[in-house]
């Protein structure tokens, strides 16, 4: 197909060799143009297909272009190029367009009607069932009877205090309050992405919220981890394989509930953990005791999980008998909410024992999978045999102190 130029200057378009539009050939149309010392040719399209346009208002119009409306089109850029006003090319004219029709339709749009047609198949697609559907409960629950109706971009920083003063009345956790805030500030921040609304006037960053700290306290001794394995080896072997592991090696849950045997080097006495919490793979070091672990398990084939369940079944959670065990033992009686030994607290406990026998901090953010030091202060815990020698000895030196003051004195 070869160029034509059209009777109009800077219009050319070439003829579709077999397609019609009307009685004559579809034409598809160019223009070109000089621009800040360089020639610039942009696409219009083909005759037959129809194009749209948004007027000021924000309201969409269809036609198919010709040679006087691709003329037109031009003569618009070069007046708006002259004068230093409006878009100068045609790729800035689509684009204001675009951004002129989505803040029109913004104008209107509910917070449930974003949450619905856009938001919730964006959540669903992006991260596991068990955390979208959280937010779907906070949303349901909490933030749809109260703003569900309002326009999106009508929403403000009295409307999250709102929010939050009612699930305070209801007598709702902090954490709670945090979840529920911190779910409408992600809705906030995926319409600022669709040009929605402006990223930088989420409602909820200037909510000022209790602080939390849910930090746990307890670490298993030594003794009392291995009088869970030794329980767990007679009620339930697979969750005592899994539950070894995870001690042994300081890793999360999903972490060892995901490993599969290609992932697994007997030679070089390594495991390799892909996609982890924080979005980077990580290799580690299996000692002799683990080694002979997974190999009693008998590898499997290639996709096959290391850690199943009696039904050859994935974990999908922690084993059930963990708890089971825990209780059993009474390892939590009298122990307050943060003081409770989960699953979890095997992950704390391996931390803590790695840093008592000097590990470095460096050290512990490679081993356990943390970007920022801050995590491993999070979770290691102090040793309070130490701690008390510390304080005897600082004790001893300020009594001493007191002894030369004394004996000054009574010079």
């Amino acid at each position: 197909m070869k160029w034509v130029k059209s009777k109009f200057q800077g219009v050319r378009y070439r003829e579709h060799p077999s397609r019609k539009h009307g009685v004559k050939p579809d034409r598809y149309y160019t223009i070109f143009y000089k621009l800040n010392g360089k020639m610039v040719q942009e696409a219009l399209g083909w005759a037959r297909e129809s194009w749209e346009e948004v007027d000021q208002q924000g309201k969409k119009k269809c036609f198919n272009w010709t040679e006087k409306r691709a003329a037109a089109v031009l003569a618009e850029l070069q007046k708006n190029h002259r004068l230093g006003i409006g878009p100068s090319t045609l790729k800035e004219k689509r684009l204001l367009q675009q951004q002129a029709f989505l803040a029109k339709k913004a104008e209107g749009l509910t917070l449930q009607e974003f949450w619905k047609r856009d938001y919730e198949k964006f959540l669903k697609d992006r991260i596991k069932p068990s955390s979208w559907q959280k937010e779907v409960a906070h949303f349901e629950k909490r933030i749809c009877p109260l703003m569900g109706s309002k326009p999106l971009k009508s929403i403000t920083h009295n409307d999250i205090d709102v929010l939050v003063n009612h699930m305070r009345v209801e007598g709702l956790s902090p954490r709670t309050q945090q979840y529920a805030v911190g779910t409408f500030f992600r809705i906030w921040k995926y319409a600022a992405r669709r040009k929605l609304v402006k990223a930088g006037d989420n409602p909820a960053a200037y909510v000022e919220m209790e602080k939390v700290n849910n930090t746990r306290t307890r670490v298993l001794t030594p003794r009392e981890l291995k009088s869970i394995l030794d329980r767990l080896a007679i009620i339930d072997q697979p969750a005592y394989q899994i539950t070894k592991f995870c001690a042994f090696t300081g890793c999360r849950f999903s972490e060892a509930a995901n490993l599969k045997f290609e992932y697994v080097c007997f030679e070089r006495q390594r495991v390799l953990f892909l996609d982890t919490k924080n979005k980077e793979s990580r290799e580690l070091y299996l000692g002799d005791s683990l080694k002979e672990l997974l190999q009693y398990i008998a590898p499997g084939p290639v996709g096959a999980y290391v850690f199943v369940k009696r039904d050859g079944t994935p974990f999908r959670e922690p084993p059930s008998a963990f708890k089971t065990a825990v209780n059993a033992l009474e390892l939590n009686a009298n122990r307050g909410p943060r003081d409770q030994v989960t699953f979890h607290t095997l992950r704390h406990s391996a931390a803590t024992f790695s840093a008592r026998n000097g590990i470095s901090v460096k050290d512990m953010q490679l081993i356990f999978g943390w970007k920022t030091p801050a995590m491993v202060f999070r979770y290691v815990k102090g040793d309070t045999n130490a701690q008390k020698q510390a304080m005897q000895k600082l004790a001893e030196s300020l009594s001493q102190i007191d002894v030369e003051e004394a004996v000054n004195a009574d010079s």
